[in-house]
């Protein structure tokens, strides 16, 4: 990183409302089989995690998904359940999920006050005019680092996904947001 003359420290730029910071976990709940809220189907496995972030709360993260199965529906992948995959290997779990694909009990337990990086970006506007950030379900280990999430992350809105990054409303005036279909949102209106 190339220091700046005019400031004593430049804070790493991501992309226009991407933002990664370190989170240590400090509670996990299995949501496997569940439909967890803001979801409206269920999942076949995921997890729940309460962050310290250092700040004056702590945000939740959900990492969930399906496994890829074939016709007679026998789980033959990780399908879009891999992040769950990656957040107990990048972590440092080593071992296999119990003989019916659920979370082994001992994987959940060693992932308290673990530390690792998270993402967010801007996904629409609040109530209030203010910007509204959801959380990539894609981690980083503290050893891979912050940018090699924020470049995986570009690499995927490459794809088209995550498809609700909306960092065009950073440019809105609040309540004066345009939509794809050219509406224009009113103050109090939800994304």
């Amino acid at each position: 990183m190339t220091l700046s003359l005019n400031q004593p420290y430049s804070k790493p730029f991501f992309g226009k409302g991407i933002f990664v910071n370190e989170a240590t976990i400090v509670s996990i709940e299995d949501v496997s089989a569940t439909t967890p809220h803001p979801l409206t189907n269920p999942v076949d496995i995921g997890v729940r995690l309460v962050l310290e972030i250092g700040r004056d709360f702590q945000p939740e993260l959900l990492i969930a998904g399906n496994f890829k199965r074939n016709d007679s529906g026998e789980i033959i992948g990780w399908g879009s359940a891999f992040p769950v995959q990656e957040l107990f290997s990048k972590l440092g779990y080593k071992g296999t999920l119990n003989p019916d694909n659920t979370i082994p009990e001992e994987a959940l337990e060693t992932m308290l006050d673990k530390k690792f990086f998270r993402l967010s970006y801007v996904s629409g506007m609040k109530n209030n005019g203010k910007p509204h950030y959801s959380d990539w379900n894609i981690v980083a280990s503290t050893e891979e680092g912050a940018e090699t999430l924020a470049k995986r992350f570009q690499s995927s809105l490459a794809k088209g996904y995550p498809k609700n990054y909306k960092a065009d409303v950073l440019d809105a005036t609040p309540f004066e947001v345009t939509t794809s279909v050219n509406e224009t949102v009113e103050e109090g209106d939800v994304f």
